[in-house]
């Protein structure tokens, strides 16, 4: 290749790569792991709602039901910024200058 041509790098189907930096990878995988932070807690809240033991205890219900609806309260939250977060992070990594030759 001569040294004024300039070239678009392209893969198998012809399609040209994107510049992606280890940030970008970085701050991806950091919201995803936010988001998988919450797995104890939900398998918590699952147990709670999944729970048919008889007789039940009515205090002992009032009391986890409002806890838990708080900590649901949080963890919609929290949810809805992660995957707004992850959803800008995309859109930015979609939009990235593709990888030109030289």
């Amino acid at each position: 290749m001569s040294k004024n041509k300039v070239g678009i790098l392209h893969i198998k189907n012809k399609q040209p790569i994107k510049a992606i930096s280890y940030q970008d990878l970085y701050l991806m995988k950091e919201t995803l792991e936010q988001l998988q932070s919450w797995t104890a807690i939900l398998e918590l809240l699952d147990e709670f709602f999944s729970n048919k033991q008889l007789p039940l205890d009515k205090k002992k219900i009032i009391k986890e039901f409002h806890s838990l609806s708080r900590i649901y309260g949080m963890f919609m939250d929290d949810f809805s910024i992660c995957t707004d977060n992850l959803e800008n992070q995309l859109e930015k990594l979609m939009m990235k200058e593709k990888i030109k030759l030289t």
